[in-house]
């Protein structure tokens, strides 16, 4: 019987992205829902004044400065 393998092929992608508001650079994070908006596996925005959320699809989910996020 074969093997299955464990490792996906997707493990050697880049660990960060650029935020499409202001081109700073991102990092995955999870994010608890405390009240209305996302949460789960977001990409977040770095930069203090801007923390954009970005799902994994590249769509904007909010930015924690939101009081809804």
């Amino acid at each position: 019987m074969g093997r299955a393998k464990i490792a996906s092929k997707k493990k050697g992608r880049a660990t960060t992205r650029q935020c499409p508001v202001c081109d700073s650079e991102m990092q995955m994070t999870r994010v608890m829902r405390y009240t209305e908006g996302p949460s789960g596996m977001l990409w977040a925005c770095t930069k203090t004044s801007c923390l954009t959320l970005v799902n994994k699809h590249g769509i904007k989910a909010g930015s924690l400065l939101d009081k809804s996020a």
